[in-house]
């Protein structure tokens, strides 16, 4: 193939805030053709437009040249084929990762760098994880962990639920870490299958 077989992709460039997208919440990114359906790796490069807001304020968001592109290795399990005969698949890019504390600065002025994280999965290789936190003061990041790996969300500011997507089979740990003076807890032994939602209870923290 031309391109040293990589086939480039329409994408919808501009500036994404990627805590808009979680919980389950996406968006098209890229279309194209491709030669076949054979993927073995994904690659992104990324603007230098990056930001993060932090108590109301704008910082830029450092990208190092050396950063700037992401690649990703696929297997078959990443993708799925449609009957029509399209190729999907997600990605997840984490943001709780991704973002870092850069010390290069002098004093206090440090700033943020980032480092990207991201996850490729396919809806039907994988499964899910609901639930609701409460009270929204305690300002909960609730993490599914197995093993090695640990898959983060945010609970949405309004009701309290979350949505842990583009997980692997297998029995979890969800921890939810408190905040504001709420206890840490934690749910042991949550099965996730692909293709289902795991549905927790409503975990209340308290003080």
């Amino acid at each position: 193939l031309p391109n040293g077989g990589w086939v480039n992709l329409n994408i919808r460039a501009g500036v994404y805030n990627i805590l808009r997208f979680r919980n389950g919440l996406d968006t098209l990114f890229a279309t194209g053709t491709l030669p076949n359906a054979r993927i073995r790796k994904i690659r992104l490069i990324l603007g230098t437009q990056n930001s993060v807001m932090k108590d109301g304020l704008r910082s830029p968001l450092k990208l190092h040249d050396n950063d700037r592109e992401v690649i990703a290795d696929l297997s078959a399990a990443s993708f799925e084929i449609t009957p029509t005969g399209q190729v999907l698949f997600w990605i997840d890019f984490d943001a709780s990762r991704s973002i870092q504390v850069d010390n290069s600065g002098s004093g206090n002025n440090n700033g943020y760098r980032l480092k990207s994280h991201i996850r490729i999965f396919t809806r039907g290789n994988s499964g899910e994880i609901e639930g609701r936190v409460l009270p929204r003061a305690a300002d909960a990041l609730v993490m599914a962990i197995n093993g090695t790996d640990t898959t983060s969300a945010i609970p949405e500011d309004d009701n309290g639920e979350f949505k842990i997507v583009g997980l692997n089979a297998g029995i979890y740990k969800v921890f939810i870490d408190g905040h504001n003076g709420y206890n840490d807890t934690t749910i042991n032994n949550v099965i996730v299958r692909n293709r289902e939602d795991t549905h927790l209870p409503t975990v209340t923290l308290r003080q």
